[in-house]
Formats: C-alpha cells, structure tokens, sequence
C-alpha cells in the first residue's frame, strides 16, 4: 500500500494535466486540482487498490475581504498507512456550481449539502439536493457561512416543507418517529417505510439545534476559543477541546510539554470510560434488563464525581487550554485515580460475566443492526461503529497525538457489525482504558504542563488537527485571520459521518429494534449540527 508521498506521484502520472500545484500544508501533501477534473481525481484516489483513501473531511471556505474566491477541500485518509493526502480547488466568486463526488464517494453526500446550505455552493450532479442543515422555514438566500452573513443576524420565518423520500406500492406505510422524543433526548425526526414488520427504509431529518458554532468561532480569538469548541457535543468536552487546541498549537508553532501530553491522555481516557460504562448500561436498557443499566449507572456516577474532586466539573470542563493543560494532578491524586479504577474494574468484569451468561440479552442483541464492513469503509464510518464492523482503525495508533506516541494502544475490532460487537467493543475499550490511565500513571513524567503562546500566524494559514474520540475521530480545520483572530474553524464530530450509515443498519430489522439500534451508535445530535 502506498503512503501519501507515493500517492501523490501516482496521482501525478495520472491526472498531471489536471494537477496544478503540489505543496505539503503543515505536513499534509496538499495537491490543487482543477475544479471540474476533482471527481476523477477523487475517483482514483478513493478507488486504486494500493490507495483506497476514504474522504475524512470536506469543507468550503470563503476567503474575502482578502481574496475573492471560495476554496473546497478534500482530505482523504490512506487505508494502509493512515496518511492523510488533500485536494484543493478554488470556486470563483461569481460561479455557484461546483462538480459532485458524492455519484463516485458516498461519503461526500451530507459535506455537499451542507456546502451548499451554508455557503451557497451547489454541488452539480448531486442525487440529492434538498436541504440539510438549513430547514424549510429558513428564508431563501440564507447563507451563514459567507463572510458578508452577519453573525448577529436575526432571521424570519418562512413557511416550507420537508419533502421525504416516498416508497410506494400495496401495503407500505409510514412510521414517523420525533422529533420530540418521549426521553430527555436531543431532537431527532426518523420516518420508517415499512410493508409488514421488515424496515424497507428509514430517512433522517435531523439539524434541529443550529446553534451557529462555526461562524461563532469567526468572531474568536485563536486562544480564546476553547470554551466553544468544548460546547460542540457536551458528553466530548475533552475530545472537542483537545482537538481545537492542538490546530491552535499548530499555527502558534508550540510545543506542548510531555508532562502536559500526559495529561491530556489520562483526561481523555477519563472521558472514554464514563460514556462508555453509560452506553453498555443503556444498551442493556433497551431489552428491558435493568440491573446492569443499575450497576453502570452506578459506576459512571463514581467516575464523574472523580472528575469533579480533580477538576471541578464531572464533564472536565476547562481542563485543556491552549499550550498544555491548566489542571496538574499531584502524586497522591494520580494513585487515587488508579485506585478508583481498580475498584470499578472488578465490579465491571463481574457484571461482564453476569452479561456474557444471559442468553436471551445475548440472543437479543446477535444479528440486529448490522452494519457490514463494506457499507462502513463506503461511508468511511469511524470510531466504535467502524471498529465493531471491522474497520481496523483508531487515532491513537494510527496518528498518536497527545502523550499516544509513547503510550501502547491496543484497537479492539469486531467483524459482526452488529449490537453485541458494537457493545463489545465498548467492553473492551473499557479495560483497554484503564491499562492506559495505569501506564500514563507509571510514566508519566515531572515539568510544566502548559507553554504560554508567544506569536501570532500570519492571516491565512491554517492547521488540521485530529483526536480519537470516545465516539471516535475528532477532526478540525483551523484558518488565522487578521489580529490573532479566526478566520475559519470547520469542526468534524464523528456522528456526521455515523448517521448516515445508520439507514443502512437498520434494514430488514423490526422498528421495536431501532432504539436499540440507534442506542448502540449512540450518536450526538448537537455535535453533528453545529
């Protein structure tokens, strides 16, 4: 399999009429295509057995008052070597249209959308160009993300309707589902097709709480704007911050200590565990059987007030900062973390075994909501979904941040794509999460935890930045504008790219299955709109 700087020769022998430039943008091979050959250069590059590079992000920035001229970016992660590799192309100010990849790369289908409700930019030869993020009762020519859409700007009401996919033919009906939802959950509309009992189609009408996250980062400071980013999805607070500060760290050129890195590992995993235990708890809920509901409960409880007693928030909120972490942790609260994870270790491995020996939870959970590996990789879903469906894949490993460079992360994967594998993986990573707080603890060095930043970037440069998160990959594109300020902050939560792909699992299964499906994902409403 081929790495990015093999990539980008093989993309040059083959398309090299239509590549015209190729320069590394903080590390990442960058090649600038003609705009109307991008999906023929997307095709192979996603395509080509030594290559298969599965699109991670796609976002559009707008680059007046300094340039007038938007820019799209596809970045693509390698399959063998995890490399990242980027295209880039420019889009006139006075030309809306812009060539589709979603007929070549599933994936590319909410990215283009979303371009277009935010930015105004119409994918040509799209399947499907309703609107997204911005609902029906959004007046038309509403824009948020083009630089002259002000911020402040209050909007009207006008009146719309979602139009739905039908299914039509004897014996099909409908079932809508939301988007206010008995439970204290997020908003969320589901709308099954049914003929019988068997889900012939589920349709997602989700992005009911815009809250307008990106263009709020526009009017940040670069060091300023954690706060923000851990408010995207609040169950990510570690994930979300972290992410956003090493793309700051990038443009400021800042080397965060080790002792810091550290830190921001053990933190992390800490973030992991208590949603984790949740899940297994609430999976279990979901076919009625409480007691191990009860006992996690319990448990991520215990985690969360440890949180608190070492931070001041069970959420860690405020923990990272730009340059390093602004909470050290003592010798005597470090062994009291480990301490805390022992007891809850031995209480999880025996409700485990309780778990394990329950056929008809086990009988419940085998075969429903499968998601296989090929519908996974087609929509590059990441993090627990993909690890449970076979996707070998997590940031940790692949491209350690933090302190992972000098941790040893061992990815737990599943091939079934199903309930149970999703809920074991969860198991499993529960354990996996404690040896890493044990060895952070054994390694874990003396010195400073942070470094004041001492510089600004210059206006235009910009940084990706990735974290594995409890969900799974993190991913945000940071661009400097004038004065220290942000310029463009597009923020990629992993339940974008997993909603999708959940259409998918639930087919052939009953809709007394859904919520157990859907809690097995477990995906953010609010994360996925910003």
């Amino acid at each position: 399999m081929a790495d990015a700087q093999t990539a980008m020769i093989q993309l040059k022998e083959a398309y090299g009429a239509s590549i015209a430039e190729m320069t590394p943008i903080n590390g990442t091979p960058r090649l600038r295509v003609k705009k109307d050959d991008v999906p023929q250069v997307a095709h192979f590059l996603h395509t080509h057995p030594s290559l298969r590079g599965a699109l991670s992000l796609l976002w559009a920035v707008d680059h007046r008052p300094r340039e007038s001229r938007y820019e799209l970016c596809y970045l693509f992660t390698l399959a063998e070597r995890k490399d990242w590799l980027l295209l880039c192309t420019d889009q006139p100010t006075d030309d809306r249209l812009f060539p589709s990849i979603t007929p070549h790369i599933h994936a590319a289908k909410w990215y283009e959308r979303e371009i277009r409700d935010m930015f105004g930019l119409i994918p040509k030869g799209h399947p499907d160009l309703r609107r997204l993020v911005r609902h029906e009762h959004w007046p038309k020519g509403t824009h948020p993300l083009k630089k002259d859409f002000p911020w402040n700007r209050v909007m009207g009401r006008q009146q719309g309707e979602h139009h739905f996919r039908q299914i039509e033919g004897e014996g099909v009906f409908e079932v809508p589902v939301g988007p206010i939802h008995a439970g204290i959950i997020e908003p969320g509309h589901f709308r099954f097709s049914v003929a019988g009992e068997p889900i012939m189609q589920l349709e997602l009408h989700h992005f009911w709480t815009h809250r307008g996250v990106e263009k709020l980062f526009e009017q940040q400071e670069l060091t300023a704007a954690v706060p923000l980013a851990e408010r995207v999805s609040g169950d990510t607070t570690v994930g979300h911050g972290l992410a956003y500060c090493q793309a700051v760290e990038s443009l400021l050129h800042l080397q965060v200590p080790r002792r810091g890195r550290y830190l921001r590992s053990l933190f992390l995993e800490l973030e992991r565990l208590h949603n984790h235990l949740g899940d297994v708890g609430a999976i279990c809920n979901d076919t009625a059987y409480a007691l191990p509901h009860a006992h996690c409960g319990r448990m991520k409880e215990q985690l969360m007030q440890l949180n608190d007693r070492l931070s001041g928030s069970r959420f860690l909120r405020g923990v990272n900062r730009v340059g390093g972490v602004a909470v050290d942790l003592t010798a005597v609260q470090l062994a009291e973390i480990v301490a805390e994870l022992d007891r809850i270790e031995k209480d999880f491995s025996e409700l485990e075994s309780i778990i394990a020996s329950n056929a008809s939870l086990t009988d419940r959970l085998e075969t429903t909501g499968i998601l296989t590996e090929r519908t996974a990789w087609d929509h590059a879903v990441v993090g627990v979904v993909g690890r449970a469906s076979g996707l070998d894949q997590d940031l940790r490993r692949d491209r350690p941040f933090a302190a992972y460079d000098e941790l040893q992360v061992k990815v737990v994967t599943y091939r079934y794509g199903d309930v149970r594998a999703r809920m074991r993986v969860r198991m499993d990573e529960i354990h996996e999460s404690m040896r890493l707080v044990r060895e952070v603890r054994a390694k874990i060095p003396q010195g400073p935890v942070a470094v004041e930043p001492s510089s600004r970037p210059q206006a235009g440069e910009w940084a990706l930045s990735a974290v594995e998160g409890w969900r799974g990959e993190i991913l945000y594109l940071v661009m400097a504008g004038e004065n220290g300020n942000i310029h463009r902050c597009k923020v990629r939560d992993p339940s974008f790219v997993n909603w999708p792909a959940i259409q998918w699992a639930v087919l052939g299964n009953i809709i007394p299955d859904f919520p157990l499906i859907n809690k097995s994902f477990n995906l953010s409403y609010a994360g996925n709109d910003l």
